[in-house]
């Protein structure tokens, strides 16, 4: 047989030409009835898909042939990332919604978007899924859908010579975007729950979208080059920068002519007339010009006013007065909003970074000044202790109690620290630990001057450096609304101060102090220190009632802002395992029980932390003769080698010896192949005979290969000698 006849034995299959027939939702799913034949298929909602189009399936891929490339159907959309919760790392799936329990959550997600659930035309979901039962299952979605057919700084960047194969124009006038308007896809959503807002997951969406679009989306047979977005959050928190889109401008909007749009399309379309397909095909899509008719036609009805009267408040309406009137017109007006684009391919990016060159859109500042001035000198304490008096009632009670114990005080005193020393550098960030009763409070109270009671007593020496302007974490008492809580702060800046802290959420804007969950007041605490002129921040139980990823978030925040702005932070709390390694410490004060105090680095405190981590983990064991290939001892030391890999760390082990047991210290340990062993081994060093070691061994266990692995042990003895096993 010849090469050529070869090769072609060996090429793949011609795809098999499928076409849809029909398309129904079930669920989480859209079931596709497919022709020839009468075969169904179930995929992803987010399959762009409609009755009549071409399928191809080859081997295990399925996708709709296009005049720019292949739309991907199956398999699914699904690529792993791991998001930074602070100091925790969780991994997570960006994916299609392929299963019955991610369709739920992702719809009790949607509740959270302050526009509700309604979009026009095609839409395709994205989620972010978890699988640690500590989290919910799905913390975020992002969907894509049909763009709307009028963007004036939209068409104004397209509006040059483009050209990408096939596609391309001269200009973006009305025939052009006639044409190509399926050219772009929009982001028509971006939910991220309340929790993990901060962490970026936002623009890790943005970034998995645009691949999605890339590859599996198509309408008629078009894929698109561009995708955008048009957004009022925008203004205040243009998350979509981090993944590569750009402002091109903002929206018009529509206050200036809504009374003409609306006047037009009720008098054509208003009665009921089915002709509006004819307007839908005018626009390419299904616009929300006709939404905003039937809202309008609502309105009417519900305000019982004519069309007279509705449209002559229409031609009333200023800014102020939709600001007023919001809810009376929501769904019909629109203001103006940034838009963000980038290219999908190389041609198109290539052309929209020549576009904003020339034509140089001005993007406003999302930013607000931080009015903070950093510390010039250092925080001392010198010889600080506090002591606490308690005055005994004399009862029949505390006189048993007298009696009992052979005691008779009148007042108890009591030392919550004696003569801690140490220096507060600018800039940095200090953690103040101990259990309840160590002091931290009082300490805290001390460094803010606070007056103390007569039973209180504070000696030795603070000196704080001038321009010392702290903020102590409070809660607020106003009744005001979160978003009024920052003064005469332009609107801009209160939201930037929010998204800042982590709060970017609209409903949570309009909410009091005391109706936020805890880990949203500490969030609102944050915003509010950001707005203020204080260069020291001092919170008390930091993050002591908050969950995890709350405090990880919190503490993450704190640090990041306070070093980005030179901020001096004092922390106070009893237990800061769960959020250390994100608050990460430049120094600690640890305080206990019995007056005592150390302060340590930072670097040094996490890494007593972690060893007191693993010492608390079950008590590492191993047996000796029973399981060892070779036992040695020699003195207080004794070497053991195991067959395989085994995991042994430094420290403690529990080592039996047959009915009896004896704790022993790891020294060191090393993992050999077999065929390397030789008697110059170091490890090897404290058995008698070192170079007897390999021939022992293949008399032990002949089965051992050159390429086996084996475990060697070094261990200590602790005196105390054996003890009963049983």
């Amino acid at each position: 047989m010849d090469s050529t006849q070869n090769t072609s034995k060996l090429s793949s299959p011609a795809p098999l030409e499928l076409f849809v027939a029909s398309v129904s939702w079930k669920g989480h799913v859209k079931r596709l009835r497919l022709e020839p034949g009468s075969t169904s298929l179930d995929v992803p909602r987010s399959a762009c898909l409609k009755k009549g189009d071409k399928l191809l399936k080859e081997q295990n891929k399925i996708s709709v042939p296009c005049d720019n490339g292949s739309c991907q159907i199956l398999p699914i959309y699904a690529s792993s990332a791991t998001l930074s919760l602070g100091g925790l790392q969780l991994p997570v799936l960006i994916k299609e919604i392929t299963d019955a329990d991610e369709y739920f959550a992702y719809t009790r997600l949607t509740d959270l978007h302050y526009r509700g659930q309604t979009v026009h035309g095609r839409t395709a979901k994205l989620i972010v899924r978890t699988f640690d039962p500590a989290y919910p299952m799905v913390v975020g979605f992002i969907e894509l859908a049909t763009p709307f057919f009028m963007n004036k700084p939209r068409s104004r960047i397209l509006d040059a010579h483009f050209s990408q194969g096939h596609i391309g124009w001269e200009n973006w006038d009305i025939q052009t975007l006639r044409k190509n308007i399926h050219r772009i896809v929009r982001i028509s959503r971006t939910v991220v729950s309340p929790e993990f807002r901060g962490f970026g997951v936002g623009g890790l969406l943005v970034e998995h979208a645009a691949e999605f679009a890339r590859n599996r989306w198509q309408i008629a047979g078009q894929m698109p080059c561009f995708m955008e977005i048009s957004a009022d959050m925008l203004k205040f928190v243009p998350f979509v920068r981090q993944a590569g889109m750009r402002y091109i401008g903002e929206t018009e909007g529509n206050l200036s002519r809504v009374e003409k749009d609306m006047h037009y399309l009720i008098k054509r379309f208003g009665d009921g007339n089915t002709d509006t397909k004819e307007f839908e095909q005018i626009s390419g899509i299904l616009d929300q010009q006709i939404a905003r008719m039937k809202t309008s036609l609502l309105l009417m009805r519900e305000q019982n006013i004519t069309a007279k009267q509705f449209f002559r408040r229409l031609r009333r309406l200023s800014v102020n007065a939709v600001l007023r009137d919001f809810d009376l017109f929501r769904g019909i007006i629109s203001l103006p909003k940034p838009t963000y684009i980038m290219g999908l391919t190389r041609y198109s990016q290539e052309f929209l970074d020549a576009r904003l060159a020339s034509i140089g859109p001005t993007e406003p500042s999302c930013t607000a000044p931080i009015q903070s001035t950093p510390l010039s000198g250092v925080t001392r304490l010198t010889g600080l202790t506090i002591t606490y008096t308690t005055q005994v009632r004399r009862t029949v009670a505390t006189h048993a109690i007298q009696q009992a114990f052979d005691i008779s005080p009148t007042n108890i005193l009591t030392s919550a620290i004696d003569g801690l020393t140490c220096e507060i550098p600018p800039r940095s960030i200090v953690l103040v630990e101990g259990p309840s009763g160590s002091g931290k409070t009082t300490l805290l109270e001390s460094i803010l001057n606070k007056d103390f009671a007569d039973t209180v007593r504070v000696e030795g020496e603070i000196s704080l450096p001038e321009g010392f302007r702290p903020y102590s974490f409070q809660p607020i008492r106003s009744r005001k609304s979160l978003v009024e809580l920052f003064g005469d702060t332009e609107i801009k800046n209160a939201l930037y101060f929010l998204g800042r802290a982590g709060l970017s959420e609209p409903f949570l804007y309009l909410k009091r102090f005391d109706e936020l969950s805890k880990g949203q007041q500490y969030r609102a605490l944050l915003a509010k220190m950001l707005a203020s002129t204080s260069n020291v921040w001092i919170a008390d139980e930091f993050c002591s009632n908050l969950d995890e990823i709350t405090a990880n978030l919190v503490a993450d925040n704190v640090q990041r802002i306070a070093r980005k702005h030179g901020l001096t932070v004092i922390a106070a709390t009893s237990n800061p395992q769960p959020f250390i390694h994100s608050l990460r410490p430049d120094l600690v004060i640890r305080l206990s029980s019995t007056a005592q105090s150390a302060v340590l680095t930072g670097v040094d405190y996490v890494r007593a932390l972690n060893i007191a981590k693993r010492r608390s983990s079950p008590l590492q064991s191993l047996a000796s003769q029973d399981q060892s290939l070779l036992f040695s001892a020699s003195g207080p030391t004794t070497t053991m080698i195991y067959r395989g890999r085994k995991q042994v760390q430094k420290g403690p082990l529990l080592l039996s010896h047959g009915d009896f047991q004896e704790l022993v210290l790891v020294i060191r340990q090393a993992h050999r192949r077999y065929g390397k062993l030789s008697g110059t081994d170091e490890i090897l060093d404290n058995i008698d005979n070192p170079f007897d070691v390999k021939a022992h061994l293949s008399r032990t266990c002949p089965e051992l290969a050159d390429n086996s692995f084996i475990t060697i042990v070094e261990t200590q003895r602790i005196h105390g000698g054996l003890s009963d096993a049983g």
